[in-house]
């Protein structure tokens, strides 16, 4: 296990005990990245201020207050604090994970489960699994369970075409060329990238590139920029046209999901 969590564990590996809930808190500097590691228990990470991006070998999934990242045991990961952080995680035992999601995703995080996170920090790394602490414990596991995922997931292929593509769209997401245009760039024909795209993201290139700016979009709103400011930034030619895809895709227009973020911080 890396260093920093260890550290911020005071030396307990969550994956040594015996109690079916662990939890940390941790303050992270800005841009501070974690090495790839895993755990065998399953884990939820989120950050009560700040931003994060949890990448693994199949995508990337960018996390902001109000949401957490579930990462399900054994898989290979690294987190990046996009901007200085106060992250709090629970790391489930292995036994509790069969009702648990089966794969990396953003969930919406309830109050209620904000606040069992919180508390079970404060429970400690040794408590009694059969008293009121064992019972808030199994309460915090089933909430993991009944959390709404959100769509904050930006998936990876393994070409390596594919992969130079990606990879400097994610460095300048506001590049509007057309996938004709990226060709000669990336050594491959329109045709292979748009087959490449489907078959190792399940996206086109046009929807994996709005996916992109959907996720950049949160990460610039965590910075303090404005809505014009991005929509520019990402290569739309208008705030409207910004406006109507983040509408689509996360059931509020980007003015709300501001507010209501910055009330609940």
């Amino acid at each position: 296990m890396p260093d920093d969590i260890l550290e911020a564990m005071r030396g307990v590996d969550p994956d040594d005990s015996v109690q079916s809930v662990v939890a940390i808190a941790a303050d992270y500097a800005n841009r501070v990245p974690m090495s790839a590691h895993s755990h065998k228990r399953g884990q939820l990470i989120f950050v009560v201020s700040g931003s994060m991006r949890v990448e693994t070998e199949g995508g990337i999934w960018i996390t902001t207050p109000g949401r957490a990242c579930w990462i399900p045991g054994g898989v290979i990961h690294k987190v990046v604090y996009t901007k200085a952080s106060r992250a709090r995680a629970a790391y489930i035992h292995e036994s509790y994970l069969g009702r648990l999601p089966n794969k990396c995703c953003v969930l919406q995080l309830s109050a209620l489960l904000r606040e069992l996170v919180i508390a079970a920090v404060d429970l400690g790394h040794s408590y009694d699994e059969n008293g009121q602490a064992g019972r808030l414990m199994q309460v915090l596991i089933d909430q993991i369970g009944g959390q709404v995922e959100t769509p904050v997931f930006l998936p990876e292929g393994k070409d390596h075409r594919l992969r130079r593509l990606t990879a400097l769209l994610y460095e300048n997401p506001g590049d509007t060329r057309s996938l004709d245009e990226w060709c000669q760039l990336v050594g491959a024909s329109a045709r292979t990238l748009t087959r490449l795209f489907l078959n190792e993201t399940g996206m086109t290139f046009s929807a994996w590139r709005q996916q992109l700016c959907l996720i950049r979009a949160l990460e610039m709103m965590e910075d303090g920029q404005s809505v014009t400011q991005i929509a520019f930034a990402l290569g739309y030619g208008s705030t409207s046209s910004f406006s109507t895809m983040f509408t689509r895709a996360m059931g509020e227009p980007p003015t709300t999901y501001v507010s209501r973020h910055e009330h609940s911080i």
